[in-house]
């Protein structure tokens, strides 16, 4: 499983050395320009690209400027707009990138979709679905209200092992049943806790996860445990973007290798 961990401008001289490919984050591109050069850096060098559609960070694109953001970094994938617990939207904007914007876009640029919904039978549907429609690249959110509904024990401030759980089962539920494609590229977007990850060393057809969790967890003075952790911070990357996190690069090395060991 290929990682790639979101990084503030301090860190992403790192990026090579700590990431096994490059995930962009498109709003960011317009606003920093070191963050722009670092992606067209990335591209020179063949590295492999993953862009995201700003939903999580609570970005609202066009699809033009998601367009003209794609012809500038030229990724490997591209995640199409989905919507929070909203299969049939979801399923509307990835029918409507496949069949009227994908051939606006460079030349060896994959579409992949996130599986969105309110409980497990609409994830599992969402699935089927976006199988149907032509993807090859499919993603399995962090978060989901169906994770929830899942494991309504852990409620409150447990609710990071709900989606841990939650998003686990779906998997496996997909195996189980003989609906997951196997030779399809699948994509595990972010991390609600990080020991979820040694679940997944024997699902080979998960090929990747993003995650800024080592990251914000060190920038909080914070170590893994080998068992991981029970919380993590409230704050998102941006929080932490301009900040200078060197005082904190020890605490953020360890849990980037730590993070490794997990999914090993």
């Amino acid at each position: 499983m290929k990682v790639s961990h979101e990084l503030p401008l301090s860190l992403m001289q790192n990026a090579y050395r700590w990431n096994d490919y490059d995930y962009c984050l498109p709003h960011l591109i317009d606003k920093y320009i070191q963050y722009r050069t670092f992606f067209e850096q990335s591209r020179s060098d063949k590295r492999f690209i993953i862009m995201d559609n700003g939903l999580f960070e609570g970005v609202t694109h066009t699809t033009e400027d998601l367009i003209e953001k794609i012809h500038l970094v030229r990724p490997d994938v591209f995640i199409v707009p989905d919507e929070w617990n909203d299969s049939a939207a979801t399923i509307r904007n990835a029918k409507s990138w496949m069949i009227n914007y994908k051939q606006h876009l460079p030349e060896g640029v994959n579409l992949m979709a996130v599986c969105q919904g309110k409980d497990l039978g609409e994830l599992i549907t969402t699935y089927q679905i976006l199988v149907d429609l032509g993807y090859t690249h499919i993603a399995f959110n962090h978060s989901s209200c169906a994770y929830q509904e899942m494991y309504p024990t852990f409620s409150g401030t447990q609710h990071l092992k709900a989606s841990m759980y939650g998003r686990m089962e779906f998997i496996r539920r997909l195996v189980e049943s003989s609906i997951i494609r196997p030779t399809l590229y699948h994509h595990l977007l972010g991390c609600s806790l990080p020991q979820e990850f040694m679940a997944y060393k024997d699902w080979k057809f998960i090929k990747s996860v993003d995650t800024s969790n080592p990251i914000l967890v060190g920038a909080e003075g914070i170590r893994y445990a080998d068992n991981g952790i029970n919380s993590k911070p409230a704050n998102k990357l941006e929080h932490y973007f301009e900040m200078n996190l060197e005082e904190r690069i020890e605490d953020i090395i360890f849990n980037v290798n730590k993070f490794k060991s997990y999914i090993k």
